[in-house]
């Protein structure tokens, strides 16, 4: 199981309401994460004032089946690299917290050997140079791909060195979160 989440305005609490709500519903949700993620969502709508939200991705692993499934809510699609191919973990619904009665769909992905991961908040994609340009998720995926062979571990940092040598040391007004799994 994982889960990256970007909150929005007051960041600690809404954080803290969130993972309050998360741990509650997946020890009673099972494998519907659609349905967690409902709950999920009218707790923190419930739970919150006007226009406190958080973007959230949430997956499941199964080490057996190797299949991940998950529910995106208005985060930042995660990436899968496949030979050559990149598929887009878009499945899901409206961020969190924001809208009273929002629906979500899961949605699965088998992963195969050599697949890599790439899940990661918008500090990453939208990191921004002195002249106010964004690094995008383009050059997050020609960074991917140019990194071949490479560790997760390792790959985490490359994809951070690039973002942050793309920034020229301009102040970043978003947090920088990275999760890289690669199936061996």
């Amino acid at each position: 199981m994982f889960t990256v989440f970007t909150p929005t305005y007051d960041r600690a609490r809404t954080l803290s309401r969130v993972y309050e709500s998360l741990r509650a519903q997946t020890m009673r949700a099972g494998m519907d994460l659609a349905a967690l993620m409902k709950n999920v969502n009218t707790l923190g709508y419930e739970s919150s004032t006007v226009s406190k939200y958080a973007t959230f991705f949430y997956g499941q692993y199964s080490p057996q089946s190797h299949v991940l499934h998950y529910v995106n809510a208005g985060h930042e699609p995660p990436l899968v690299f496949r030979a050559g191919e990149l598929i887009s973990l878009e499945t899901g619904g409206p961020v969190v917290g924001l809208l009273p009665a929002a629906q979500y769909e899961q949605g699965s992905i088998a992963l195969l050997q050599g697949d890599i991961l790439v899940a990661f908040t918008d500090g990453i994609s939208e990191a921004m140079n002195p002249v106010d340009e964004e690094w995008g998720v383009q050059n997050l995926v020609r960074c991917v791909r140019a990194s071949n062979g490479i560790s997760a571990q390792s790959l985490i940092r490359h994809i951070v060195a690039s973002a942050d040598a793309f920034a020229e040391g301009a102040q970043q007004h978003d947090d920088m979160t990275i999760v890289v799994a690669r199936l061996v």
